[in-house]
């Protein structure tokens, strides 16, 4: 049977709840299994999971998006009990080739470090698809611990993959978390990614295998 037509690709992200024990010490409340790593402790957490696409390589076929979309049941929230610093959050979903860096969110102004612009490390082919979005608590909700969106924006090549794998990641950076009752939890989530499966011709596929097969090594 042929797989060539359009195909969705999913992926389930586990809630994230972390919040500060004591100081340097931060806990991580998630089933057990989820995947969410500590990158840099109370502010950068990163979850990445892995797409197979090797049966679809293997019948020397391309993956063309069409589109990506997060689905999200419900709000993100949290609390920071220091006056002075407002808490607010910066969430980074992205579909790549290779593994996402993390690391380029260990700045609190990072955003010229985002693939394809100013001091990224990361190269912007790479990364297939990519959003980000910012929550901030407003005085009307911050009581409920509620926090709201208020920026967006998205990138990534959006180029066409003959990967074996796809890379789904979601970032949070946070503001940091130095008091008890400090805390950032992030909803489950779903990535759906709409694409067409189809042949290519033969140089333009040749050529996209090398760039896939670099990235892989």
């Amino acid at each position: 049977m042929s797989i060539e037509g359009e195909r969705v690709l999913s992926k389930m992200i586990p809630q994230l709840h972390v919040y500060f024990e004591s100081e340097g010490v931060f806990g991580l409340n998630q089933a057990p299994g989820s995947g969410w790593e500590e990158i840099v402790p109370g502010r950068v957490y990163q979850w990445t999971s892995v797409i197979d696409l090797s049966g679809i390589s293997a019948d020397h076929l391309t993956t063309f998006f069409t589109g990506l979309s997060v689905q999200e049941p419900q709000a993100h929230t949290g609390n920071n009990g220091n006056p002075t610093n407002v808490m607010w959050a910066w969430v980074t979903d992205t579909i790549s080739n290779e593994p996402f860096d993390a690391s380029v969110m260990e700045l609190a102004d990072h955003q010229g470090q985002l693939p394809g612009f100013l001091a990224s490390t990361t190269n912007w082919d790479d990364v297939v698809m990519g959003s980000w979005r910012t929550f901030t608590a407003t005085a009307d909700i911050a009581s409920m611990g509620t926090l709201r969106p208020n920026q967006s924006g998205s990138f990534g090549s959006g180029e066409p993959s003959a990967s074996r794998k796809l890379y789904f990641s979601r970032i949070l950076l946070t503001t940091p978390l130095t008091q008890l009752g400090d805390y950032y939890i992030v909803p489950p989530a779903r990535f759906v990614a709409g694409t067409v499966i189809a042949e290519e011709k033969d140089y333009e596929y040749l050529m996209r295998l090398k760039r896939s097969s670099h990235n892989e090594q």
